[in-house]
């Protein structure tokens, strides 16, 4: 074998290494994304309490005690409503919530079932009501993996008036299938880390695209919302499209849509994951031109 052979192995070698090496630097931004965000609980301005809203709707295996006891409790006292008046559409989109449970912070089933997934999208409403002293860009909704925090009651409220349902309405089908999503994107990773066979590249280009699917999935919830509006409103607004990304009014209400800290770590992971793609791709190509 020539100098030049030898060379050029030791080089594909290195680049190999390089790629495994970003390999694991994606995965673990995917996995600061799904269990750093007790690092970024939101914190209300001085003077307001801090909400408890029950948007995190686990699987059983993640609760602190069996799902349905509450949600029995609340649903039975939701069937006519308060004071034995029918419910209208708003009570009746409510009950979207009510099979969830409290975790406990410290669990680890709350931290394996996504609760402290780190916060990917903020909105944000503006109105005269909302001090700027206090919240300056107007009162925060911070979109995690698996629920909201933030004021989601206060929002839920304010969208409640132009006719939009409870956000604890959004994919909480998908919000509850993040913990096996995950684990599936670290399995897929774990096989792209050793296999060179066909379609090694899905193995790892699947978990890459977590931030496209996440924008993806937000705007067409965000269309759902715009376009599905209660009879109930208070404003008489046509089915519209929310700002995805960006600044927007809806009826006298500013707001604001942009990415947060979890967005960004998974920009991370998707940087990562491509660059390790790519650079295996030219090491394959290599080895099979000889």
């Amino acid at each position: 074998m020539t100098n030049q052979s030898l060379s050029s192995n030791e080089d594909s070698l290195k680049r190999l290494r390089l790629s495994k090496i970003l390999t694991i630097v994606g995965a673990l931004a995917l996995l600061a994304s799904y269990v750093m965000g007790v690092f970024f609980e939101y914190q209300p301005p001085e003077g307001y309490e801090l909400e408890i809203n029950q948007s995190y709707q686990p699987f059983s295996m993640f609760s602190v005690k069996p799902l349905g006891e509450e949600g029995e409790e609340h649903g039975n006292a939701h069937e006519e409503g308060e004071g034995g008046e029918e419910e209208d559409e708003y009570d009746r989109s409510s009950r979207w919530d009510m099979e969830t449970v409290k975790m406990d912070d410290k669990t680890l089933g709350a931290f394996l079932g996504g609760y402290h997934s780190m916060p990917i999208w903020l909105v944000s409403l503006e109105s005269a009501q909302y001090p700027k002293s206090a919240f300056p860009y107007g009162i925060p909704v911070y979109f995690n993996l698996t629920r909201f925090t933030g004021e989601v009651t206060e929002m839920n409220t304010i969208n409640h008036y132009i006719g939009m349902h409870p956000m604890e309405v959004g994919a909480p089908f998908v919000r509850k299938m993040v913990p096996l999503i995950y684990l599936a994107f670290f399995a897929s990773l774990a096989v792209f880390y050793f296999y060179s066979g066909p379609v090694w590249w899905l193995f790892g280009l699947g978990p890459a695209l977590m931030p496209v699917y996440f924008v993806g999935w937000y705007s067409y919830w965000l269309y759902w919302f715009g376009h599905n509006l209660m009879e109930t409103r208070a404003f008489d607004i046509k089915p519209f499209m929310p700002t995805v990304f960006g600044d927007g009014k809806v009826a006298q209400f500013g707001t604001h849509s942009y990415p947060t800290t979890g967005f960004y770590v998974l920009l991370i992971a998707f940087i990562a994951l491509l660059l390790a793609v790519l650079i295996k791709r030219r090491v394959i190509r290599e080895m099979d031109q000889g």
